[in-house]
């Protein structure tokens, strides 16, 4: 059943077509429609691409062998339907592939945008075939040292090469502001509706002790002002896992739809933390970083911004909404909590290290 969201949507615009994995005629006549078919070409499939929370992906196989992915947002987020979401999304992500199309570096590690449509906010992106994320870290795989420093690359790129430029159609106010609650206010509110004592027993009294800490709550109120202020760099604003894909023997880098001009410090410690809580060696992490600085720029990398960043995330994942694939756990959220908490009071990476 769609939810009140979708409902309202769709009857306000019948002019802008809702695609679905459900109705593949509407797949079709969409891509046709916009000249993404050769004459004569036709769909033979649409599937599900990949396990993105914000948005519908849907790959797309023709009769003449190709395969496209085709991506659209929507005034709600995907996964979780009554949550409302900007409708542009896909316009700044149209945006952020227009800009690194200038990195070298960072475009060939990202799939080619091949076409959009703004008024259905709708993108095709080239197909990376089988390429799976990098979920299954959280599931005891392993990230080598290579792919560690292959994402540290990227950022460095990505960073180095827009610092101090124009931030026109990058500044992505309105999902900075849906992350901003979500990253920040959210874990901190005693009624949020999350059920934590399915994923640990013991946790809501964790995350009641964090909600009563005066100066946690001080540091992480400072820390979300500074996420919504402009940044000099643009960061990939959703560096995780998730947005990691391993794509033959090469990393690739997807989703760019949180995307803004930012601290490079918030892509850093994203990272950092999403390599805690997929219990990776800390000397992986510490390798990505390493990646991510260029030792020669005038301008360095904040340590303890980078160790505050990373504390909010893992504070956001384990007591917020968007709850990662991690077993139901007897001490290990608490345990990553606590190292939070100390990651923010006192700068510093050193509670995550193993």
């Amino acid at each position: 059943m769609p939810s009140a969201l979708r409902a309202s949507f769709a009857a306000a615009h019948p002019e802008i077509p809702l695609l679905s994995l459900d109705r593949p005629d509407l797949v079709e006549s969409m891509v046709r429609s916009l000249g993404w078919l050769a004459p004569g070409e036709g769909v033979v499939e649409c599937g599900k691409a990949g396990e993105g929370n914000m948005n519908l992906t849907v790959r797309v196989r023709t009769d003449r062998g190709r395969s496209v992915v085709v991506k659209q947002s929507r005034p709600w987020v995907e996964k979780y339907d009554a949550i409302a979401a900007p409708f542009d999304r896909a316009l700044v992500e149209k945006s952020f592939y227009q800009r690194v199309s200038r990195i070298p570096a960072v475009a060939n590690a990202m799939p080619r945008l091949l076409g959009s449509d703004a008024g259905a906010r709708v993108l095709l992106l080239e197909d990376l075939g089988e390429a799976q994320d990098l979920a299954a870290l959280y599931h005891r795989g392993e990230l080598t040292l290579e792919e560690a420093r292959a994402l540290g690359g990227y950022l460095r790129a990505l960073h180095g090469a827009t610092r101090g430029q124009s931030r026109a159609g990058l500044e992505n106010r309105e999902m900075r502001a849906l992350n901003h609650e979500h990253i920040f206010e959210v874990p901190y509110r005693a009624e949020n509706g999350i059920d934590l004592e399915a994923y640990e027993p013991g946790l809501e009294d964790v995350a009641r002790s964090l909600r009563d800490d005066v100066e946690l709550r001080r540091l992480v109120a400072e820390l979300g002002q500074r996420y919504l202020a402009d940044g000099p760099v643009l960061v990939h604003g959703d560096f995780f896992p998730g947005s990691w894909l391993r794509a033959g023997e090469r990393i690739v880098v997807i989703d760019p739809e949180f995307c803004f001009f930012g601290d490079p410090e918030y892509d850093l410690g994203v990272a950092a933390a999403h390599l805690g809580l997929a219990r990776q060696a800390s000397w992986i992490g510490e390798e990505l970083i390493l990646a991510a600085v260029d030792p020669g720029a005038e301008v360095g990398v904040d340590g303890s911004l980078v160790a505050r960043y990373a504390g909010a995330e893992v504070i956001r994942r384990l007591i917020g909404v968007a709850q990662l694939p991690i077993a139901a756990s007897g001490g290990f959220r608490a345990s990553m909590l606590a190292r939070a908490r100390v990651a923010i009071l006192d700068g510093t990476l050193e509670a995550f290290r193993t």
